[in-house]
């Protein structure tokens, strides 16, 4: 199961490019190893065919018809799988990006701000951390932006990544579908402490979530 639904749309998209060159490169492959093994070298001190078709002295090749159709019927079936698969792998892509810029209205929102070398996390009720916290099961809005030089804020187990850029706000979001803690780092060369520039995503169950956000706000 994906950890989260951006993922998941990624998981699919990638297993639709996955088969759709598997079953192109199966077919090219098949048709190039068909070919080798029957059209190899023949030893030329071989005698022919006893019934190959002569014109004067000269034998004639054989199977030439027969080879056409295999190859139209081989390049009739990369075709129709090229037309069949390609539009469905450019939907599917297409569909992903609007999915992804898309963020649903009402959801928790969260700025992140990337500095050199660092992370930091501003709730709405203004608490700052260097650590996210989030409820599983619920749309999170990110917020991205930088205060000096590009970075780019990512989460490889949910499969988003997006530029950090000074006076400049860029939005992602994700729905985390299992617990657990999750890598967070840059992915910007940004300086010699660049690969430092990492922190951590703790998905929480939602009432867990909620009383610790709540005790912020009895703190602040």
């Amino acid at each position: 199961m994906a950890v989260s639904n951006t993922a998941e749309i990624f998981s699919s998209l990638f297993g639709l490019f996955l088969w759709l060159a598997v079953i192109v490169g199966a077919v090219v492959f098949g048709v190039m190893a068909y070919f080798i093994v029957k059209y190899r070298e023949k030893d030329p001190s071989a005698p022919e065919p006893e019934d190959a078709p002569t014109i004067g002295k000269i034998p004639q090749a054989r199977g030439k018809p027969k080879t056409l159709l295999t190859s139209l019927s081989l390049s009739t079936i990369i075709l129709v799988v090229l037309v069949i698969g390609v539009p469905g792998v450019v939907i599917g892509t297409f569909q992903a990006i609007d999915t992804i810029s898309s963020p649903p209205e009402g959801t928790l929102k969260i700025s992140v701000i990337g500095q050199r070398f660092a992370w930091s996390f501003v709730y709405p009720n203004g608490f700052q951390d260097s650590i996210l916290r989030v409820p599983i099961g619920e749309v999170v809005i990110l917020n991205v932006t930088s205060t000096d030089v590009f970075h780019n804020f990512g989460i490889i187990d949910f499969r988003i990544k997006i530029d950090a850029i000074p006076g400049r706000l860029n939005t992602i979001w994700f729905e985390a579908k299992e617990l657990g803690e999750y890598r967070i780092q840059c992915f910007e060369f940004c300086g010699v402490g660049h690969f430092t520039m990492i922190s951590t995503v703790i998905v929480m169950e939602p009432e867990e979530y909620h009383r610790w956000y709540s005790s912020l706000e009895v703190k602040t």
